[in-house]
């Protein structure tokens, strides 16, 4: 199967190096990455989904280009379907990935949702996307992978901003910061900003009205954070027009919203329980995943120490119901279609 996959990827970054003149840059960077072998992280991701891949249809939400579907394909799925809010990137996955497979589809998505007919889908994935989808369009997520799933189907999400757990509660606020203010080239604990969303929206303002002074595009950009799309262009025109706005300066700790009309956010923080909940409501009966201990350590004194090791868990199972909310710095939910 390696061998399958591996072709696979050598055929996709083998049509980008054809097309490079016509397609963005990054997205033959993430080819190469891919054919480089980071498809064995992704294979190692889908292992926690509790479902066959083999003949299912499969979408990936918040696909980017659609890098994720040769996998898919590779792993025998039927159609692989990758859905993401940005034209940018479905534009050129369409174009690359619907033109290699016949069983590949790449779909826009508006405001959370999802272009299929119900109880069309087997399994949805959701890997790093959930803490960049508007907080507004979340519901409207849920309930559309509700919809296009199949009964018994499984909505499968995994993200590495759990809130629950101490590490990124002391590094999401200045990540926020830096995407919020910058500067440009700022270095995060994960990235570097390339550019801060106050500049956006301050480019926004520019384009739209270039009539207006910098003091006065400057001001505009500090006091509409948070703002996207048609909204923030209708708050623009009405302080044009009146001279008057409601301030919305950013504040240190809010997860910043880009301008762009999807309104993305910023890594945004979230607890595996309050995702349990919410997905309750739309028939989801979901669970995060506990990382069991796993006996793999060579010799008897390896064996015994995993075997202490499984004793403990489970004790502090007991002891302490909830305690792996925040076990690590990630977290994976399980959520099953149960009406």
């Amino acid at each position: 199967m390696d061998d399958r996959i591996i072709a696979e990827y050598a055929k996709v970054l083998e049509f980008c190096q054809r097309h490079r003149d016509t397609l963005p840059e990054y997205l033959l960077q993430q080819s190469m990455d891919f054919q480089q072998g980071l498809w064995r992280d992704y294979r190692a991701l889908l292992q926690s989904i509790p479902a066959p891949f083999a003949g299912q249809t499969v979408v990936d939400f918040g696909c980017k280009y659609g890098h994720l579907l040769p996998l898919l394909i590779g792993l025998g799925v039927q159609m692989a379907i990758g859905v993401d809010a940005e034209e940018e990137y479905t534009k050129a996955g369409k174009l690359l990935f619907e033109t290699l497979y016949r069983n590949a589809r790449i779909l826009k998505s508006e405001a959370g949702h999802i272009p299929l007919q119900p109880n069309s889908v087997d399994i949805v994935i959701l890997n790093e996307v959930v803490s960049h989808i508007n907080p507004g369009f979340l519901d409207t997520v849920w309930l559309e992978a509700s919809r296009v799933l199949k009964m018994d189907g499984i909505l499968f999400i995994s993200d590495g901003n759990n809130i629950a757990h101490h590490d990124p509660q002391q590094v999401l606020p200045d990540l926020y910061e830096k995407w919020e203010n910058g500067p440009e080239g700022a270095r995060t604990d994960r990235d570097t900003v390339i550019k801060p969303f106050v500049i956006r929206r301050a480019e926004i303002i520019r384009k739209r009205h270039p009539q207006l002074t910098a003091p006065q595009m400057e001001y505009l950009a500090q006091n509409t954070s948070g703002l996207f799309g048609d909204f923030l262009e209708k708050v623009i025109d009405e302080y044009v027009q009146t001279g008057e706005l409601v301030r919305r300066p950013y504040r240190r700790g809010i997860c910043p919203t880009n301008p762009s009309p999807a309104g993305a956010v910023m890594e945004r923080g979230l607890h595996p329980a309050l995702l349990e909940m919410a997905l309750a409501e739309y028939g989801l009966e979901a669970q995060q995943i506990s990382p069991t201990p796993s006996f793999e350590r060579p010799g008897m004194v390896g064996r015994l120490k995993d075997f202490f090791r499984w004793i403990r868990f489970h004790l502090r199972n007991l002891v302490t119901p909830g305690w792996q909310r925040a076990y690590a710095p990630g977290f994976q939910i399980v959520a099953i279609k149960r009406r």
